[in-house]
């Protein structure tokens, strides 16, 4: 199949790109900057009409939108997560093209207040309305080498000890990068319009998986001396505003606000549409995403 991937140039997109590829299909990546003679230009911040991406879907068969940002003004992250994608799912419809995988967010339903899982909720909900048979992915925390949530909390192991809000008691539940895009792999093989929660196979508490990744790299000492040590609430959101005047998008108010309310699901489904569990956290160092 001809797929038209968004956000290719990604840390998740990449992986996806990846895998489709290794089964035989033909990925059209669809970039801000393209940087090769088959990719195809697109701005989520201005392509917001059916009109701007109906031209862009001749001869694709499946779309996958993986575009997704951390930061920016709200009404920034609304085009880019709601009507951007809104508008491609609306073209799709109408070209024919009914695979269409949406790659969201784990917890955009949870009631928490946030510009982005507001905005990525109502990217769902766009694209359900356009193309009931879209089908809907939820990663948790996504492991992978070269992710930006990854390169944190693996900095944060070199430390003699971190502190964390609630001493890092709030659930988790990663999932390797690699299981991410195999998921869409299968998504994209049979469209059924499920959502599906793509987490791993358990969730545990936050400072369990610094503690896990801590062991995986090898820094059983000095990072184990302390551990993780509680974080006064007001000291984390003193911290988030501070960083968020810096250019990163990992740690600011509503990072903070995402992270301390945790997120956890079942995997059921998830292992069913992989056919086997997820990679085993313990395996997520030593396994590679290149």
């Amino acid at each position: 199949m001809n797929i038209l991937l968004t956000g290719a140039s990604g840390f998740i997109g990449q992986a996806i790109q990846k895998a489709l590829t290794a089964q035989g299909h033909t990925v059209i990546r669809a970039l801000r900057k393209p940087t090769q003679p088959s990719d195809i230009a697109v701005n989520f911040e201005q392509d917001l009409t059916l009109d701007a991406w109906l031209p862009r879907l001749k001869n694709i068969d499946a779309v996958v939108n993986a575009v997704g940002i951390l930061g920016g003004s709200e009404a920034t992250m609304t085009a880019v997560h709601g009507q951007a994608p809104t508008a491609l799912a609306q073209a799709a419809a109408q070209a024919g093209v009914t695979r269409f995988v949406q790659i969201s967010a784990l917890g955009v339903d949870s009631g928490l207040n946030t510009v982005y899982y507001r905005s990525k909720l109502a990217g769902e909900q766009g694209i359900r309305a356009a193309l009931p048979q879209a089908a809907v992915l939820r990663p948790s925390l996504v492991f992978g080498h070269g992710g930006a949530s990854t390169e944190m909390f693996k900095k944060l192991t070199y430390l003699p000890f971190t502190a964390l809000p609630l001493a890092g008691k709030m659930a988790v539940q990663p999932v390797h990068v690699s299981d991410v895009a195999a998921a869409v792999a299968a998504l994209i093989a049979s469209p059924s319009g499920q959502t599906v929660h793509a987490v791993g196979a358990q969730p545990l508490p936050l400072a369990g998986y610094l503690t896990s990744l801590a062991a995986q790299l090898g820094r059983r000492a000095p990072f184990k001396l302390i551990g993780v040590l509680p974080m006064p609430l007001f000291i984390a959101k003193l911290s988030a505003q501070l960083a968020a005047v810096l250019p990163q998008h990992v740690w600011t108010p509503e990072t903070l606000a995402m992270l301390t309310a945790g997120s956890q699901a079942s995997a059921a489904d998830f292992t069913q549409l992989l056919g086997r569990a997820p990679l085993p956290l313990e395996q997520f160092v030593g396994f590679s995403n290149e």
